[in-house]
Order: C-alpha cells, then structure tokens, then sequence
C-alpha cells in the first residue's frame, strides 16, 4: 500500500491541544510543532522512529542518567537473574550503519525520566541532536530486551506476537531471532489494560486522542481487524499517523478528524476510545473539553486513559495531576492504578453510560 508521506506543514504535536471551543494549540506544542517539522525537514518521514518517535512515547537510557530512571529500577525488580544475563549477554548491533540517522533529541536530560520531564521536550533550539555512543546503544538494548520480556509475561491479547513494522526504520533490537520495540512492548502493556476493560467485547469503532506516529493504533487495528479507527490530533502529528498507518493498513478504516471538526463525530459512535501521555500537556480548559469529547462521542463504550500522574507543562507553567481532572460523575470507574513500568503514570479505564 502507499500513500504519500507527511507534508511539511502547521505546527503540533502527538497531543492534540485544542478542542471544539479551544482550537488555539498552547504554546507547548506551538513550540515543539516547529521542532517536529524540522525533523522531518531534515530527516523525511521515513525515518520516524528514529528521530519524531523520541518526542511522543518512545524513551531514551544512557550510562550518565540511570541512576534517575524509574523504568530501569522497575525492569529490574521484575526480571530474573537469568533474563538479566541473557539479556545483557546476548549480542547487539551497535555498529555506526546500523544505528544510521539515529539522533538523541538535545534536552539536556538524557534519560528516561527524572519524574518531570516527558521524552518529548527536548527544546526546539537543538532539535539537531546528537549520535548516541555505542555504551548506551548497548544499554538501551538492553532495557528494551527486559521491558519485552516483561510485556509478554502479561500479554493476554497476544499483542507481543505481531511483528513489528519495518517502516518507519525501526532501531535493530533483536531478540532469539526477530526484530522487537520497546513501543511494541509497551503498547502490549496498554492493550492488556484495554482488554480488561472491554471484558471480552470487540470494538466495531476505535477513537484517540493524539497518536504519536500510531504505534497503538497499529496493533489495536491488526488485534480488531473489523475496526475502524479515528485518530484526532493537530499537525504534523497527523499526517505523520496518517502516512504511517495509511502505509499498513491503507483508507478504508482510517479516519483524521482535527480539533476544530470534533463536533462532527457523531454521538455515542466510538466502544473504544483512548489516549496516551497527552492530556498533561494541554490546558484545563482543554482537558475538560477532551473529557467532555468523550463522554458524548464513547457513550456506550469504555475509555482508556494513561496520563502522568502529575507534571508541570515548563512552556505554558501549567501543572496538571491526574486526580484532578474533571472526570464526569455518571462515568463507571473499571480500575485505576500505577502504569507498569512507567511507574510514574496513572492508568485507568471507565464504562461510559448512555445518556
């Protein structure tokens, strides 16, 4: 299948941050659009998940910063000496052409997380980065082998079995024999979550709220192959999805709908609706809209969301915690709970009653 790739265009962000009565994109994402269309200026779409895939939900280790790394401590309580061995023991591609036009976004952090910074923040200044060195290829190997390990011991939805796509240029991250992802592991964790909320119903009609380059998307439309999927986001955001998941899948059961045209989806048409990592970059009155999205269009159905439990947006000085959002009362809370291995989010799903 083809299509044609992202255009360089509009600024934004895997987070959609307006909304049908807030359709000005805050300054965060004003900021971090520029640095997304850069990327693509200078390395195309085809290169995403080397590049763009760092500012949405994929994570960086090296040797400097491990000791602040939450993922890290939590792969290794839950991991055997024997998976520490082998992972660590197994050899790598480290070599310079097979990490080719892999760059470290220049934040000045350089790790996965110190509990207030998302991946994606690096500034628009140094949108350039830098190579990573062969020590911490090595390393981030490693942690995705573990993070794998890991998301197929408590993978009910088989989601660990799919092969991950070769487009995009994902980074050479084998294990016995086939190529892995930490965004294939840590989609896999998401979709067991969304599993238990379904509790054994197929979705007919899939909604999110800013994917990334559609790393969520990919699975949960081979997992729901009758689905159709509608992906709400700003640009270039959503011409990267739309290119990427035009690509597998092709038209038919694709749907982009940006902030201003959320009015049009039509009252209680979503089972399924969802976000990752999106709604601490916005403003509350965003947020609220979103929720409010939500609870007309999922009528019916179950949402899913997996946010930081509370992070303060450094571009627009807004502090958002995950308790704290406007949740509507009639909602049916399903479960609520520390997201595994990002430790630092908050996980949680409800049945959302028809009105």
């Amino acid at each position: 299948m083809s299509s044609s790739p992202p255009h360089r265009q509009a600024s934004g962000g895997p987070a959609a941050a307006a909304s049908t009565t807030n359709t000005q994109a805050d300054e965060f994402w004003s900021q971090l659009g520029e640095t997304h269309r850069r990327d693509l200026d200078r390395y195309g779409p085809g290169s995403i998940k080397r590049n763009q895939a760092f500012r949405y939900f994929t994570w960086r280790w090296s040797f400097a910063s491990i000791r602040r790394s939450e993922q890290m401590r939590f792969l290794l309580r839950h991991s055997t000496p024997l998976a520490l061995l082998r992972c660590a023991l197994t050899p790598a591609q480290l070599s310079d052409r097979a990490w080719e036009n892999v760059r470290w976004p220049s934040s000045g952090k350089g790790s996965d997380t110190d509990a207030s910074e998302p991946p994606e923040t690096a500034s628009s200044e140094t949108s350039t980065g830098h190579p990573w060195p062969k020590r911490d290829r090595w390393l981030y190997a490693f942690a995705v082998r573990l993070l794998w390990l890991y998301a197929r011991r408590h993978d009910p939805m088989n989601a660990t079995k799919l092969p991950e796509p070769t487009l995009g240029q994902p980074l050479p991250i084998t294990w016995r024999g086939r190529l892995i992802s930490q965004d294939l592991a840590n989609t896999a964790l998401e979709v067991a979550a969304i599993g238990r909320a379904l509790d054994g119903r197929t979705p007919k009609s899939i909604l999110e709220l800013g994917a990334g380059y559609g790393r969520t998307a990919y699975a949960l439309m081979t997992l729901f192959p009758e689905a159709t999927y509608t992906i709400v986001d700003i640009e270039p955001a959503m011409s990267i999805s739309r290119w990427y998941l035009t690509e597998l899948f092709g038209p038919e059961r694709l749907r982009f709908v940006s902030p201003e045209a959320v009015a049009d989806l039509a009252d209680g048409s979503v089972d399924l609706a969802l976000t990752v990592s999106s709604l601490q970059e916005m403003t509350p009155a965003q947020v609220a809209d979103y929720l409010a999205m939500f609870d007309r269009t999922a009528q019916g159905g179950v949402l899913y969301l997996k946010q930081w439990r509370s992070w303060r947006n450094p571009v627009d000085q807004v502090e958002l915690t995950f308790d704290k959002y406007p949740i509507p009362e009639r909602w049916e809370l399903l479960f609520k709970e520390p997201a595994p291995v990002q430790t630092n989010f908050t996980q949680a799903s409800w049945s959302i009653p028809r009105r």
